[in-house]
């Protein structure tokens, strides 16, 4: 085996136990623990589960072919590869999903919006990102715009990712298509939760005491930290490889080296590890019950797994704690604006 295989190789297989182990435990706890099966922790148990696959089966299998260039038939090559680049384009669909979830609860007046089960809502939007994150990954195994009948003719009984998968699938589809697109629905959404709650603050500073707005700008504070961690995240571990990739369609006279190549596919796995860092360790049910499985911190006075957990009110991340405070603000500057209209003279005032 060549030296640059082998560390491919022992990177990418302890890349998997990891992302296996640690979004198995996210998984184990939302199974165990029913008091955080909160709408927001349904898109975070979606979300391990696709990253367990990624790292239990996904990744393993790409690595069995690049060592051992099996199969040697096109067709099984090209499904063989598919399999990682299903579960990643799902994976990153799942973070698309929880972004536009959190523009619709705090950027949405629509009052049927608010009035349908967001339990129904999260199970929606996580069908979509199944269907259409398998769907967009199995085009060419239908030799959809013909990118399985134009590699075909390269194929010599080696299973190389590079010579059955077309580039134009690569760059037009899943870079173009999974990752430019998304990555900029998620700026977006973002941007707008964060003016969002910016601009409601701002309706109703007047009213609040010192101590309370520098606590909501702490948390807005935090909102805009958790949302830069989001994105850097995304373009830092997605966007090398495809990057490479748009080069070798475009200036093939800059084709990359195999190291280079092999170093950003590792990278792009990396996601799949720092996803439950993110969305799921954050999350205070899921710390309190991680704490209770490695036995860290104070001990609770109820030993029984199940009740040591905070209940489902208190299952939230920041955006939900944050959409809550949009509602208390919305509700403040409602009263205010009630009393003011009984109580005050009938002349303009500005609230600075």
């Amino acid at each position: 085996m060549e030296p640059l295989i082998a560390i491919y190789s022992a990177a990418e297989i302890f890349l998997a136990l990891f992302i296996s182990f640690s979004n198995l435990l996210v998984i184990w706890v939302f199974v165990k623990v029913r008091r955080i099966r909160s709408p927001t922790n349904t898109y975070i148990f979606s979300l391990a589960l696709t990253d367990f696959l990624t790292g239990a089966i996904g990744i393993p299998v790409t690595v069995y072919s690049v060592v051992s260039r099996a199969p040697h038939a096109f067709l099984p090559c090209l499904a063989l590869h598919i399999i990682l680049c299903m579960f990643c384009t799902i994976s990153l669909f799942h973070l698309l999903a929880i972004a536009i979830d959190k523009y619709l609860s705090i950027c949405c007046h629509c009052g049927l919006l608010h009035q349908r089960s967001k339990h129904g809502r999260a199970r929606f939007l996580i069908v979509l990102a199944w269907v259409f994150g398998s769907g967009i990954a199995c085009l060419p195994l239908f030799d959809a715009f013909g990118f399985a009948s134009s590699t075909s003719g390269n194929f010599i009984g080696e299973c190389h990712f590079t010579v059955v998968m077309d580039y134009r699938y690569l760059v037009y589809v899943i870079f173009f298509g999974t990752i430019i697109i998304p990555s900029l629905i998620i700026i977006f959404c973002y941007v707008s939760i964060f003016h969002k709650i910016k601009l409601e603050e701002r309706h109703v500073k007047c009213l609040l005491r010192v101590a309370e707005r520098q606590k909501r700008i702490m948390k807005r504070r935090k909102l805009l930290r958790i949302m830069i961690i989001l994105v850097t995240t995304y373009a830092v571990t997605w966007y090398p490889l495809y990057i490479i990739n748009t080069i070798d369609l475009f200036f093939p006279e800059y084709h990359s080296t195999a190291a280079i190549t092999l170093a950003a596919v590792v990278l792009s796995h990396v996601s799949c590890a720092v996803n439950p860092l993110i969305y799921a360790y954050g999350v205070p049910g899921f710390q309190h019950a991680l704490r209770q499985f490695f036995r860290i911190g104070p001990k609770s006075e109820t030993t029984a797994f199940p009740s040591c957990v905070v209940p489902q009110s208190k299952t939230f991340d920041v955006h939900s704690q944050l959409y809550r405070d949009v509602s208390m603000i919305r509700k403040e500057s409602a009263h205010f604006s009630r009393n003011a209209s009984m109580k005050l003279p009938q002349r303009a005032y500005t609230f600075e």
